[in-house]
């Protein structure tokens, strides 16, 4: 439920935190699900998790947000097996 994520992710703390660890930490709790609206709340609520506790690393959550659901699309392109034509540079720019 939308309720439990929000609780779970507002239970983790990444005060002082890089971005790329604070998203591996963040990640290593459970394993994504498979619908890209699910995977877009989960990064948007991380995106404002992580702004709330790093208030100067981003001028907003919306930034973060971008910069987390692309490290999301990167990284399914890298490793998951079923993608079988992996993106461009430019491919990933045009997304």
């Amino acid at each position: 439920s939308l309720k439990v994520m929000h609780a779970y992710v507002d239970s983790m703390d990444f005060t002082g935190q890089t971005f790329d660890d604070a998203i591996r930490n963040f990640l290593s709790g459970f394993r994504l699900p498979g619908e890209a609206q699910k995977i877009d709340r989960l990064m948007e609520k991380f995106a404002e998790r992580y702004c709330s506790n790093n208030p100067k690393d981003f001028k907003s959550a919306d930034t973060a947000y971008v910069l987390a659901y692309s490290v999301i699309m990167l990284n399914t392109d890298a490793h998951n097996p079923m993608v079988k034509s992996k993106m461009s540079k430019d491919e990933f720019l045009r997304n």
